[in-house]
């Protein structure tokens, strides 16, 4: 068996064991068993999918890596998601990306409105200072 972690900059996202782990990147599809040769793949966009003895799961990645060396592979993204199939992994991760773009626009927003209010407050006591 081959363990897998995955890890995105939000912690360990996910850790299991498969029989084989397929990996596809804009290059095409690559199989690692037991074994294999080391190996370092970059996944932009792409998936992992782990096959155990009666399911199929796929990890959709965005801007990730994945490095393979004494039957553990660890795959290091920007962003993943897990789901049954491909097409399933993928639409949550867009919905996981348009929610964290909302949230950065929010946050952008604030910050925005709170450098106006500090500018206007330092302009006031400078103005203070003259009087």
């Amino acid at each position: 068996m081959i363990k897998i972690n995955v890890v995105t900059p939000q912690g360990k996202l996910f850790e299991e064991e498969a029989k084989i782990i397929i990996v596809r990147n804009v290059d095409g599809e690559q199989a690692i068993m037991q074994d294999h040769t080391p190996v370092v793949i970059a996944i932009n966009p792409g998936y992992v999918r782990l096959v155990k003895d009666d399911e199929t799961l796929f990890v959709t990645i965005v801007g990730g890596f994945l490095e393979f060396s004494n039957n553990v592979v660890n795959v290091v993204a920007q962003e993943a998601e897990i789901g049954r199939d491909h097409e399933n992994a993928l639409k949550h991760l867009a919905d996981l990306r348009k929610e964290r773009l909302d949230e950065n626009r929010r946050r952008n927003i604030d910050f925005t409105k709170a450098e106006r209010e500090l500018k206007e407050q330092i302009k006031n006591i400078n103005a203070s200072q003259y009087q």
